[in-house]
């Protein structure tokens, strides 16, 4: 089954937070009690928030307000150095996205701790769903975390996996019914050796990247060969003239439509319905996107459709030139005059980390200028604004990815940068 969503824990998995922590609650034990915790000990009270571990195992219970303020002090001061793998992180995230898969955090910690790690370090904005101590209120490792986190991705535990690195990590994802990785890839983790067996244990980052590239891999290539069977499809029923052929022509494109279906999120009838107006040679779709740079910011508009962002454009219409598509498709989407400066790139959409679709699909990014107008929604975008390359909001993944954005930032810096082609 294909991966569609990757669940984390998150200290000793996502982040080298361990450290952090076990310092701020021996300094608390120590200041309040009067006593030595040790890393063991501490490790052991794991499970639900940092505020339930004090107000559990603190003798002094009077103190135990001041005592947790004092903990978030210094849990917040220990961020202030780089943290062992923090760029392996961000790389491993940032590879998943890519890939088109959602990301999740299930954690005991509060969610006042998970904001302060995650915002250090810039982990939040690669996370679709996070479930904290604050919000299950049975810690691992019972799995409602993680049964919360697929109900609200909306991903059967067939298609998601989650990674810890302690004992209640494994048990809360085996109960899930998910495949549970082992993870010990950072300086410190809670579990050596686990008393329920992982379905793999990865030390390093790369050996995992491998696996979900692989199956994304995989999926990809069924996606291809039922493009392909479409395409042969819709061919054969344009030019053959018996009936048996043509029979054998339909087959084929339902099988083609079946595996589209399971590869996509499209949707059968939708697919059908488009397939079935398809008629003549089968050649690829042309998605035109414009690219309006203004004070060193890029021009996006914010889909109806997903609510997440993208350059103005759109299909090519027949009788328009692809400097005519790309002015109408801007000034439709935000209300700029524009007019097209050159072409910046020919991409063909499965070779960049779209999610799966069944059409095959060349993108054209076209330079433009403003001319004229003002920022204005339009039919199918709700939001004009433009963004500056480091502050990217969420970008519509059917539309242009991250790297894509970035890639035509290049091109502001140098613009004698050379068309891109595939």
């Amino acid at each position: 089954m294909t991966i569609k969503a990757v669940l984390f824990d998150f200290d000793g998995t996502l982040a080298d937070t361990l450290p952090i922590s076990i310092h701020a609650f021996q300094y608390v034990f120590q200041k309040y009690d009067g006593r030595e915790v040790s890393a063991e000990e501490l490790i052991a009270m794991f499970g639900p928030t940092e505020d339930e571990i004090i107000a559990s195992h603190l003798a002094n219970q009077a103190s135990v307000t001041e005592a947790i303020r004092d903990y978030y002090a210094i849990y917040r001061q220990g961020h202030a150095g780089q943290l062992h793998g923090a760029d392996e992180i961000h790389e491993l995230l940032t590879r998943i996205r890519a890939n088109q898969m959602k990301i999740g955090v299930i954690t005991g910690k509060s969610r006042e701790t998970l904001r302060i790690s995650s915002e250090t370090l810039g982990l939040s904005r690669f996370f679709d769903v996070v479930v904290t101590g604050d919000d299950a209120p049975k810690a691992k490792p019972d799995p409602e975390g993680i049964l919360a986190a697929l109900e609200f991705l909306g991903v059967s535990k067939e298609e998601a996996v989650f990674l810890g690195d302690s004992h209640a990590d494994i048990r809360a994802g085996k109960a899930a019914g998910v495949r549970t990785y082992g993870v010990q890839w950072l300086s410190t983790f809670q579990s050596a050796h686990f008393e329920t067996e992982p379905d793999l244990i990865f030390t390093e980052i790369a050996p995992f990247l491998q696996l979900i590239e692989s199956e994304r891999d995989l999926q990809l290539q069924w996606l291809i060969w039922a493009k392909q069977i479409q395409s042969i499809a819709q061919i054969g029923l344009t030019y053959s003239r018996d009936v048996y052929d043509t029979e054998r022509y339909e087959a084929l494109r339902d099988i083609s439509i079946d595996m589209l279906n399971r590869y996509t999120s499209v949707g059968k009838e939708k697919i059908r319905l488009s397939f079935g107006s398809e008629e003549g040679y089968a050649t690829p779709k042309v998605d035109i996107r414009g690219v309006v740079f203004r004070e060193g910011k890029i021009l996006l508009v914010k889909e109806k459709i997903d609510g997440a962002w993208s350059l103005p454009g759109g299909w090519a219409d027949i009788g328009l030139s692809p400097s005519e598509v790309v002015v109408k498709e801007i000034k439709e989407e935000s209300g700029f005059d524009a007019k097209a400066l050159k072409l910046l790139a020919v991409l063909d959409k499965k070779f960049h980390g779209h999610p799966p679709e069944p059409y095959h699909i060349y993108k054209l990014f076209i330079l433009c200028t403003i001319v004229g107008g003002q920022a204005l929604s339009g039919v199918e975008t709700s939001e004009v604004r433009f963004f500056g390359e480091d502050e990217l909001p969420p970008l519509s993944a059917e539309r242009n990815t991250e790297r894509q954005i970035r890639t035509m930032f290049e091109y502001l810096r140098n613009p004698d940068k050379p068309v891109i082609l595939d």
